[in-house]
């Protein structure tokens, strides 16, 4: 029998508390093992991963404005006079009546 010794590491986004991405927690053999898992997610040094996606995109709208879509109209049945907006960056939603 052989052992392997790997290291579990569990990445929690700073802002929001999103733990990584889609799993509980990751094994990797190499610290570029974990940056290439978490690449989409922002570093301030090269060993720690800090924001998620959706906290950098935040950030983003937050520092430059956001990207708007169009305004829609509601689809409920008696609401078609409310129109809404979505942030094409980062999601946000506006609505107008």
């Amino acid at each position: 029998m052989s052992v392997t010794a790997r290291t579990c590491l569990i990445i929690t986004c700073t802002r929001c508390g999103e733990v990584n991405d889609e799993c509980q927690a990751i094994h990797a053999d190499t610290i570029d093992d974990v940056r290439a898992w978490f690449s989409d997610w922002q570093w301030s040094n090269p060993d720690t991963p800090e924001l998620c996606p959706g906290c950098v995109a935040d950030l983003d709208c937050e520092r430059d404005g956001h990207q708007w879509k169009p305004w829609q109209s509601a689809t409920i049945p008696g609401r078609e006079h409310i129109r809404f907006r979505s942030c094409a960056h980062c999601s946000d939603l506006e609505h107008a009546a």
